[in-house]
């Protein structure tokens, strides 16, 4: 779906807020129907999301508290890319982080853009199949819970809607559809 608006912006955006984590632009179009308007997006390196998934059909979800929607969410374990790491080596350190689990093959399911109005992050999806559970490091500003949920329970839980967080859902979907998930337990 090309378009020609591209051209209507600048070719530098302006940085309004840097923090360690994001980048905060400005963008004021020169010609055409945003002429004259400011726009305003979250630059992001991009980050990498792993659905870590064991043997026995259990998926190692978390839930996280996320300060900006004020609630738990249920999530695969994701992160930012950091600009020495490929997003595989990202997935693997998530992995290692916020669920202990090691090990297994990491399978690329594709990327995704979860708020393209706001933001160019861009989120590269895995799954991990033949994982082995362990202990969770994670960083010292993450509040996270272990949330194993059985491979049918997980995709049952994305479809009506409990896995609210979207990467983790058509993560879900797309495993399932590229038949990657074992048959696993539904208890």
């Amino acid at each position: 779906m090309a378009s020609d608006v591209t051209d209507e912006l600048p070719a530098r955006p302006r940085t309004v807020l840097s923090t360690p984590w994001l980048t905060v632009r400005e963008a004021s179009p020169a010609s055409g129907r945003g002429a004259g308007r400011n726009w305003y997006y979250v630059d992001h390196p991009g980050c990498a999301l792993v659905l870590p998934v064991t043997d026995s059909g259990t998926v190692l979800l978390i839930r996280s508290w996320r300060i900006a929607v004020g609630d738990w969410c249920v999530e695969a374990p994701a992160g930012r890319c950091e600009a020495d790491e490929s997003p595989a080596e990202t997935a693997r350190r998530e992995l290692a982080e916020e669920t202990g689990a090691h090990g297994g093959t990491l399978h690329p399911l594709g990327t995704t853009w979860p708020s393209s109005g706001s933001s160019n992050e861009r989120v590269h999806l895995f799954l991990a199949t033949g994982v082995r559970p362990g202990t969770a490091r994670p960083d010292p500003d993450e509040i996270l819970r272990p949330c194993p949920v059985p491979v049918r329970r997980a995709l049952a839980l994305a479809a009506d809607g409990t896995i609210q967080d979207a990467p983790t859902a058509l993560a879900l979907l797309l495993a399932e559809r590229r038949g990657l998930l074992p048959a696993g337990d539904d208890r």
